[in-house]
């Protein structure tokens, strides 16, 4: 018997819950504590695994919808990011990351909620794993720090050698944002952007993860690649994963906006 057919019959449950005593507006915090509450109460047992539901539909008057929507994506992912580490915490075990839905409806009283939960291991939540991120970027890190790398000394007149265009003769500049005006000169290795003291280049940017994006250079140009942030990284107003940047373009992570420019001409 597959494991939906298990939880067959037990698609939806739905759970109330009121608030009275608090302030004007249901808060951030009272909604994250009821969906734990929620995802504990309608744990399933099997064999050897203890399953909570992966998907949760919240039903909320206007009044509470609007505040909280107002966060956008970055609050789901970090009320989903809390329900995978609580039930990490106690051993239970998901059949996805957890999806979490915000819906306006002005049956529900203020200050009450309706929670919907589900079993659907059909569901794709895209974030990462904090731990796992933080695991990969160390091993690298470990890697750069203890390995020698030996390069051969080579004089040349050949044209390409001299070539305006090559990698070492451009940098990244910063023209928006907490560290506006600091510049970092890019060469033929790899650099580590974020908040993380290991960083190539450390931003004093709140919106930016500690571990956000990597800079790759290649024959004509430079790869990008998000490190899982959860706040996206942007080219020229575009969210990427994995892009290739020229000189002239924007970059943008959380309120820094980067940009990739020449050395100029002594």
């Amino acid at each position: 018997m597959s494991l939906l057919a298990r939880f067959e019959g037990m698609a939806e449950f739905l759970f109330t819950g009121a608030f009275k005593k608090g302030g004007a507006r249901l808060q951030p915090v009272e909604l994250a504590k009821e969906l734990v509450k929620a995802m504990f109460r309608h744990k399933q047992i099997s064999i050897s695994q203890v399953y909570v539901p992966n998907i949760y539909r919240v039903y909320l008057h206007s009044s509470d919808w609007g505040p909280l929507a107002s966060f956008g994506e970055v609050f789901l992912i970090e009320l989903s990011k809390y329900l995978y580490s609580e039930a990490t915490r106690e051993g239970y075990t998901f059949l996805s990351k957890p999806a979490i839905e915000l819906h306006s409806d002005d049956t529900v009283q203020p200050r009450e909620m309706i929670v919907e939960v589900d079993f659907d291991d059909s569901i794709e939540v895209d974030w990462e794993d904090e731990e796992e991120n933080e695991n990969e970027f160390q091993k690298e890190s470990n890697w750069r720090e203890n390995t020698t790398i030996f390069r051969e000394s080579v004089t040349t007149n050949s044209r390409e050698a001299d070539s305006p265009g090559r990698i070492s003769d451009y940098f990244l500049e910063i023209i928006e944002g907490p560290d506006k005006g600091q510049s970092f000169k890019l060469g033929d290795h790899d650099v580590f952007i974020g908040r993380h003291g290991q960083c190539d280049i450390v931003l004093h940017d709140p919106e930016v993860s500690r571990r956000h994006l990597k800079i790759t250079p290649g024959q004509n140009g430079w790869w990008l690649d998000d490190l899982g942030s959860t706040n996206g990284s942007f080219v020229n107003g575009q969210r990427i994963t994995h892009q290739t940047v020229a000189p002239g373009d924007r970059i943008q992570m959380g309120l820094s906006l980067l940009v990739i420019q020449k050395v100029p001409l002594p």
